[in-house]
Order: C-alpha cells, then sequence, then structure tokens
C-alpha cells in the first residue's frame, strides 16, 4: 500500500470557502492514469491535479471526476501556490509545467499567482434556435472557440439568475458554454459563469481558461489593456487578466484549506 499526500487548495480568493477548490497530489513516474481518475473520484471537489518533479520543471494533468482533462486555469494556479507555499520552489523563480496541451509558467506577483494561458480566438457564429432557447433570452453575441461557445449577455442579472438546463447541453459540440457580460460593480469590469456537465462540472467555480477567450474580447470592447472579472457562481471568485502576444496572464489569489492522505 502506499500512501500520497494531497492538498486542497482555494483560489481565485483569499477565503476558506470560497473560490474554486482544487486537490494537489505531489506523486512519482509510477502512478497510474488508472489509479489518478480513482484518486479524483475519491477526493470531494470538481479536479484533481497529478504533478511530477521532474528536476528542471514539473509535468501536470488535471482530472475531474468523469475524465481527464486538457486544460485546467486553476488547478494550475493551485499547483504553482502549493510548490511555492512548501518551499519546493523559491518565490522569485518561475515555475514550468509540462503537460499534453504545451508548457505554462507561473510566476508569483504583486502577492498573487500569474498563469499564462493559451489566447483562445474566438469566431463569431450565427446562434442557433437551440442555444437561444437554452439561453431564455437573446444573446448580444455568439462565438466559438475552439472548446467552446462564449456568449454576451446584455445584462449581470441575466447572468446571475441564470438557471441552466444541463441535459439539454449533450445537443451542443463544445466542452462547456461561459455566459458573460459588463459589471456594473465599481472596480469589476466584467462578470461569467462556466457551465460544463461534458467534463463532469455541471457549473465550474471559477473558470480560468475561458479568459483565454474572454481577456482579449473585452479588452477590444472595452478599450483596455487589463481588466478584473468576476465569477458569479455561488462561491465566486476574482481574475486579474491580462492579453498579451500569444497568451493571457491570469492572476489571482489563493488559500491552503487542508492537507490529507490517501492510500493507494
Amino acid at each position: 500500500m502506499t500512501i500520497i499526500s494531497y492538498s486542497i487548495i482555494n483560489t481565485f480568493t483569499t477565503e476558506l470557502y470560497k473560490g474554486n477548490p482544487a486537490a494537489i497530489c505531489l506523486v512519482d513516474a509510477d502512478v497510474s492514469e488508472e489509479t489518478m481518475q480513482k484518486i479524483a473520484q475519491e477526493v470531494p471537489v470538481p479536479t484533481t491535479v497529478f504533478i511530477e518533479n521532474k528536476q528542471l520543471d514539473f509535468s501536470i494533468r488535471w482530472f475531474t471526476p468523469e475524465t481527464e482533462i486538457p486544460i485546467c486555469g486553476h488547478g494550475t494556479l493551485a499547483s504553482a501556490f502549493l510548490l511555492w507555499q512548501q518551499g519546493i520552489v523559491p518565490k522569485h523563480q518561475t515555475i514550468t509545467f509540462q503537460s499534453t496541451n504545451g508548457p505554462l509558467q507561473a510566476r508569483w506577483q504583486q502577492e498573487r499567482v500569474e498563469i499564462a494561458i493559451k489566447t483562445y480566438p474566438i469566431d463569431e457564429i450565427v446562434c442557433p434556435l437551440a442555444l437561444e432557447d437554452w439561453l431564455g433570452s437573446k444573446p448580444i453575441y455568439v462565438g466559438s472557440t475552439e472548446l467552446d461557445y462564449i456568449v454576451e449577455l446584455s445584462n449581470e442579472d441575466l447572468i446571475a439568475h441564470f438557471e441552466p438546463d444541463f441535459s439539454a447541453m449533450e445537443q451542443f459540440p463544445v466542452r462547456g458554454i461561459c455566459v458573460t457580460s459588463k459589471s456594473r460593480e465599481e472596480g469589476i469590469d466584467i462578470v461569467s459563469r462556466f457551465f460544463s456537465p461534458a467534463q463532469g462540472i455541471d457549473e465550474d467555480h471559477v473558470n480560468g481558461s475561458s479568459h483565454g477567450a474572454l481577456g482579449p474580447y473585452w479588452c477590444e470592447k472595452l478599450l483596455k489593456n487589463q481588466l478584473v472579472s468576476k465569477q458569479l457562481s455561488k462561491r465566486g471568485g476574482i481574475l486579474y487578466v491580462t492579453p498579451q502576444r500569444e497568451t493571457v496572464a491570469i492572476a489571482g489569489s489563493a488559500v491552503l484549506v487542508l492537507n490529507g492522505r490517501l492510500s493507494i
């Protein structure tokens, strides 16, 4: 029997019971994919992350209770926070994670963790009738990335009070649907929510990777170089978003919630 230690980190928040939680496991190379999936089913959080120290960098994989996923912004941010918090990597040092989706870098910046994620270009599409029915209102804009639908609605109240039919999302050929609008709250530029039952997560508490599309879209629309974004899920979270040439910098706070151990 082998014991694996894990830590649960809440991201995009400074509060213990807010933000998006991720379980981080530091593992050896001999932990199988099957074992990783079983651990993800056992740990009571939406995403479990497995990190292996490769000396010069770290490999990283993300699992929901249902499946392995190609990218997870909050899981990457949580992993970097733990490596710095445990002193495995000094805070002045940039961390490079190697993933099947390419390398991801993280750095400690102004008391926040900043990660650079891929920019996801958006192609505007004609809103499918099924999507408009699902939304329950006519959207201002609908776009498609290689992963998701990005849907702008007319106001923040529509985002906050939206009650999606998750079973109906099976008809849409995307990882998830992100609904977004301009914010009316002082100090907040945009709001959003993200739904992805195909990945085993009906609503993501705070979704980082969708900001690879939201960042460039809203910066161009609002004539800004950077954004403060608020996720309007029940747990909520704040992201600081800065589009760059080929990536988008996503920064946020994080807090350690608990440490635990699993037998495998």
